[in-house]
């Protein structure tokens, strides 16, 4: 995960977010976390953005699709980012669309990890 906490790298992100159309959410601070949703070419258009921004511990951890019967998207679907303010705000936010033992698993989290 990158620290996301330098203001200035911030802003950029959210502006890489909202150039690509992907809608998140982000945990700054350290270790910084975002989850964030949206079509493919989306996703990749955001995830060279991130990089190009040289965070140094960055991490893409997985991609997979939505479940169909997901009505609300991820940050209510609003393309940017939207920040939380720590990790059990954005576990909340997740259990709400059913993404809660996803997010765990892959953040190692879970009981079986």
């Amino acid at each position: 995960m990158p620290d996301i906490s330098n203001p200035s790298k911030f802003r950029k992100l959210k502006r890489c977010a909202l150039h690509a159309n992907i809608s998140g959410l982000v945990k700054a601070g350290k270790p910084g976390v975002l989850v964030f949703d949206g079509e493919m070419a989306s996703i990749r258009t955001f995830l060279e953005g991130a990089r190009a921004l040289r965070y140094l511990d960055f991490h893409h951890v997985d991609t997979q699709p939505l479940p169909l019967i997901l009505n609300n998207r991820v940050a209510n679907a609003k393309f940017s980012l939207r920040e939380v303010a720590g990790m059990h705000c954005l576990v909340s936010a997740l259990d709400a669309l059913a993404l809660k033992d996803w997010f765990r698993e892959q953040m190692g989290m879970s009981k079986g990890s």
